[in-house]
């Protein structure tokens, strides 16, 4: 490219953040020319940031996000509802909790006392850990497998998500200032739910109760400790924070959208695509806001703009420093926000089959004799989640007593067959488990997914066909899953301070947008959507349009 392309806009990354705020502009103003004056610079060779799909065995993988939390209500609605609105969606239904490996089977030849602490001060160390040979059925004494009978599988599960929810109602009834000190993993164990959930639980499944709780890392892709932080990521090591739930969410079901967010970007993309103002496989490399037109340096040349409006994850974000992708650096107040915002990672490993052998009689039986169905669901029915433990992953346990200790580590599996009619189970790696996963080969992670199902079922099933694994946190255009609140580090004023735009004494304009910079909504795609609204709203306002 020759010469400099200038616009009046330039929105850096095509993610839903982005799409959001150029499609807003492009509404607000049938402009004929609108593709000389706004343009979307994205990375990749496709559009949709951290909602993706790939095509394995002619089944589609839907490698980012899934859900929609809360769709809302008539009188406040989830705006995602309103896009595409004939996608198919569903509220989950059923799940089958599975025994746990013993604690003297998890400690057995590990640096770990007999009480569960680690002697050398740490957890073990990931790679190894992933490494140790599984013994694959050595506690499944039945044909049957291990999963917990459905009777005490619900009262494990809701005395486990008991405990959760007064998390979320403390967070909602104490001060900002009070919940940024206050960790998560305080607020829960302090609390008379999470007592009494051991009591109400039998004392030979306490194991399994306390290992339940690290599931709160796997929602939030954040660590509850230090130990389990992901390598590189010293400042999440306060663990999750208490005001990761102080937010005012939508109501309404969490919903499962059967067949991905794919329509859900091509509708927004829309307008965008149709003013052919999209640049794909453009790498930003350094963004010059010192002037009136900020200079964007990239891949495919120089391009200039009066305004421009950073959607770049926080995981990217935070790497800009290292990398000088601002010129001047950003000031302080952002550079605290960016430093102070927790960003982790959350993988899935899909294992594609053949056929869903997990209906075959043989291993159904184990599934319903666990099912824990939800109101109305027939108990012939397969549920759509298996929930396990593997040892060949570090994970924690939380004792009756609030302390944490080393353990098993706790595996949600999907069952994509009822969701999406496809031969396929998908599980949940967050953390530093996560990043243990990303430096494993896909066939070691799929055989060691195989010897977990093998231990949980009690009898070998087939062996998947491909296995799929997402590395979220090399991705370099990403470098992560989303945000979260760090336990004294993060509260709302980071988010509000990405909000504000820099104005330089030219009159050059460099906004950021995405679920990072959102008050209530981050880590969620209608925090993106909302985010990028936003931002194209106040720059509607200061400029009048295109």
């Amino acid at each position: 490219m020759a010469a400099e392309q200038h616009y009046d806009t330039i929105v850096v990354g095509a993610g839903i953040a982005g799409l959001a705020f150029a499609s807003r502009l492009l509404q607000a103003n049938h402009t004929a020319n609108a593709a000389n004056r706004l343009r979307v610079l994205e990375a990749r060779d496709r559009i949709g940031g951290r909602i993706a799909s790939v095509h394995v065995r002619n089944c589609r993988l839907d490698t980012g996000a899934n859900w929609i939390h809360g769709t809302g209500n008539a009188e406040n609605p989830n705006p995602l509802m309103g896009i595409a609105p004939h996608k198919r969606s569903r509220e989950m239904r059923g799940s089958v909790l599975f025994q746990a490996p013993s604690r003297e089977h998890y400690l057995k030849g590990r640096n770990i006392g007999s009480t569960g602490e680690c002697l050398a001060g740490d957890l073990p160390d990931p790679a190894s850990h992933a490494a140790c040979p599984a013994t694959a059925v050595e506690d499944a004494k039945s044909a049957g497998g291990l999963s917990i009978p459905a009777n005490l599988a619900r009262l494990i599960v809701s005395s486990h998500q008991n405990a959760l929810d007064t998390v979320q109602d403390l967070a909602a009834t104490i001060s900002a200032k009070d919940a940024k000190e206050m960790s998560a993993l305080r607020a829960l164990v302090d609390s008379i739910a999470f007592q009494s959930s051991f009591e109400l639980v039998p004392r030979e499944y306490h194991h399994e109760l306390g290992a339940l709780f690290q599931g709160m890392e796997n929602m939030e892709a954040a660590p509850l400790v230090a130990e389990t932080a992901e390598p590189g990521r010293p400042e999440s090591e306060p663990g999750l924070g208490l005001l990761e739930f102080a937010v005012d969410s939508f109501d309404g079901e969490q919903a499962f959208l059967q067949d991905g967010y794919g329509a859900v970007v091509d509708e927004l993309a829309k307008p965008i695509v149709e003013a052919g103002a999209l640049s794909l496989e453009t790498v930003v490399t350094r963004v010059d806001w010192t002037a009136n037109p900020i200079v964007i340096e990239t891949s495919q040349g120089n391009f200039t703009a009066r305004e421009v409006v950073c959607t770049l994850p926080l995981g990217v974000l935070k790497d800009t420093r290292k990398d000088a992708m601002f010129t001047p650096e950003l000031p302080p107040d952002k550079q605290d926000a960016i430093e102070r915002l927790g960003f982790g990672t959350l993988d899935k490993v899909f294992a594609v089959y053949s056929r869903p052998w997990w209906n075959d009689e043989l291993y159904s039986s184990a599934l319903k004799n666990g099912l824990i169905e939800m109101h109305g669901q027939d108990k012939n029915e397969m549920p759509d989640s298996f929930l396990g433990f593997t040892s060949e992953l570090s994970g924690i346990s939380i004792g009756h007593d609030g302390s944490v200790s080393p353990d098993v580590y706790r595996l949600p599996v999907l069952n994509l067959h009822t969701l999406t009619d496809q031969p396929v189970l998908c599980a949940f790696v967050s953390c530093r488990s996560a990043t243990t996963v990303e430096g494993m080969k896909d066939e070691d992670v799929g055989a060691l997914f195989h010897r977990t199902l093998t231990r949980w079922f009690g009898t070998e099933p087939p062996r998947p066909d491909a296995v799929h694994v997402t590395r979220w946190a090399q991705d370099p255009y990403s470098r992560g899953a989303y945000s979260h609140m760090i336990t004294g580090l993060s509260d709302a004023s980071h988010k509000e301070a990405l909000q504000v735009p820099l104005i330089n004494e030219a009159g050059g304009v460099l906004r950021f947008a995405g679920e990072h910079c959102s008050r209530d909504h981050f880590a969620m795609v209608h925090g993106a959507l909302l985010d990028g609204w936003r931002a194209a709203d106040a720059s509607l306002r200061d400029f009048q349009g295109l």
